[in-house]
């Protein structure tokens, strides 16, 4: 029964594997544009193969991505930015492989795990990011991981299941620095479950590496004063854990709203007002990318069904969300913003914790045939699963007026450009080695200066011969822009929006 449990589990792990690989080469493919990220991945992986380590962290300062990118290219001889695809597509069917996983720990039988599978292939605040070159999805990946090796090694406690846990973890590390809040505090959860003397052995082994490594590394570290400024992140996580500094950057925020926002009579809210729309933002965005369907069909699940049979691994899930919760609330008063990116493993831990409901609810409905639930629920799937990899507007026009420019604008010539995708696609399409296209940011315009535009247009005048720009048709700073020069329009391709790239020869600088 054990071998024909195995087999399901393995046939359905391989089967969400390869609809997995599916979507992200589909979403790939018919995407337009690398992402602003990918872009700055790809430069420090060029960087590091030119000049290696420092290079690289003078492009980037966490490169480990750029440099996993970096050899791959090496090795395949592929393109960086097809090395990068690759590299994330694998990442993308590892984390959906890890979700079943940890689904499988989390449900009762095969057809709930089946549907769990279907939930979250479906899911679109995972498959919007199909197309992405970010490091983000090596770190899911390994996060998601973390859990299920830390999972593993609370039913087998051996030591090959603590060495595996500890090696998973500093892959997370690699990709986020951020990680290593977990890895030091999720092993603390065996405390509040097993007696004080057994938690306390099993946290030193899951910890012996690390305790070796932090003895060999502080000799090396005063050996080497100067090492730890090589991956200035550290000094970035610092700043995080120090709470006198988080603080008193949340002080003067504070002191801003209360001085040129607030009146008299509420000054004194100021602190209170900022840290609660903070909490707010946070719980806003994370029920936001849970989904309107999702979280109605989970509440519904909730009316049809107040108790069921819950997990031995609900609280260490739930644990393990809260810490995630705490990298994002600590972020977040320090920065003033968090973007849904940097909340996928809280919000995949939300949707883990969802699941036991969500898959019942489906799994009874499908049992008993009750038809207007299933055309509900099929809708909620089917809209789900189409926001995730539908792309709304194209951009193939920035592409294609860049590669125009790239094999058909004079060798000689001098070019200027404002958007970073011109100055990507003119490059690596570029059949000579030199590069002629320069990349500033020519669009300004402000009240407070016409002698910026000035001062853009002269160095435009004497020293470019072509202007390549991105016309969005509401950007009416460019239009103030372009009304003071003298241009002849060369080539230009637009959407359906009416936003265009086009390619100008510089005339002279007044009409």
């Amino acid at each position: 029964m054990m071998v024909q449990s195995n087999d399901n589990l393995t046939k359905l792990r391989f089967g969400t594997a390869l609809i997995s690989l599916l979507l992200s080469v589909f979403v790939i493919y018919s995407d337009d544009l690398i992402n602003r990220d990918g872009i700055l991945y790809i430069e420090t992986a060029e960087a590091f193969l030119q000049g290696g380590l420092t290079s690289a962290l003078d492009v980037y300062n966490w490169p480990f991505f750029s440099i996993f990118i970096a050899y791959t290219h090496q090795l395949t001889s592929f393109s960086f930015e097809l090395s990068a695809y690759i590299i994330n597509t694998l990442f993308f069917v590892f984390l959906t492989d890890t979700l079943v996983l940890l689904s499988h720990k989390t449900l009762p039988n095969k057809q709930q795990l089946l549907i769990a599978a279907l939930v979250i292939l479906c899911f679109s605040t995972i498959n919007e990011y199909r197309s992405y070159i970010i490091r983000d999805i090596g770190y899911w990946y390994f996060c998601c991981l973390i859990l299920y090796r830390f999972i593993q090694f609370i039913e087998i406690p051996t030591l090959r299941n603590a060495t595996i846990w500890q090696l998973v973890a500093v892959m997370a590390t690699l990709f986020r620095i951020e990680a290593i809040v977990i890895v030091l505090l999720l092993p603390l959860y065996l405390t509040f479950n097993f007696p004080i003397r057994s938690a306390a052995q099993s946290i030193l082994k899951l910890n012996y590496i690390f305790i070796l490594s932090l003895v060999i590394g502080s000799f090396y570290i005063i050996g080497f004063t100067d090492s730890g400024i090589t991956f200035n992140k550290l000094g970035d996580l610092l700043a995080y854990i120090d709470i006198n500094s988080l603080l008193e950057s949340f002080n003067k925020k504070s002191e801003i709203i209360e001085h040129q926002v607030l009146n008299k009579f509420s000054a004194s809210y100021s602190a209170f007002i900022l840290s609660s729309g903070l909490i707010v933002m946070l719980f806003y965005k994370l029920t936001k990318a849970l989904t309107l369907g999702y979280l109605a069909l989970y509440l519904f699940s909730w009316w049809k069904q107040k108790q069921i049979q819950l997990s031995p691994y609900t609280g260490l899930i739930i644990y393990f969300l809260l810490l995630n919760i705490l990298i994002l609330t600590a972020f977040m008063f320090k920065e003033l913003f968090i973007s849904k990116r940097y909340a996928i493993i809280a919000i995949l831990s939300m949707l883990l914790l969802m699941l036991p409901r969500l898959t019942l609810l489906i799994n009874k409905s499908w049992s008993k045939r009750n038809k207007g639930i299933i055309v509900i629920i099929g809708l909620v799937l089917l809209v789900n699963f189409i926001d995730g990899i539908h792309k709304s507007n194209s951009k193939h026009y920035v592409k294609n007026t860049a590669i125009w420019a790239s094999k058909n604008l004079p060798a000689n010539s001098e070019i200027l450009t404002d958007d970073e995708f011109i100055n990507y696609y003119y490059r690596i399409h570029l059949l000579t080695e030199k590069n002629n296209l320069t990349r500033i940011n020519i669009g300004s315009y402000n009240s407070a200066g016409k002698r910026y535009i000035v001062s853009k247009i002269k160095a435009l005048h004497y020293n470019y011969d072509y202007l390549i720009l991105v016309e969005k048709r509401r950007n009416e700073k460019l239009k103030k822009l372009l009304e003071v020069m003298q241009l002849e329009l060369v080539y230009s391709q637009n959407n359906d929006r009416g936003d265009k790239a086009s390619i100008y020869k510089v005339v002279d600088i007044f009409q």
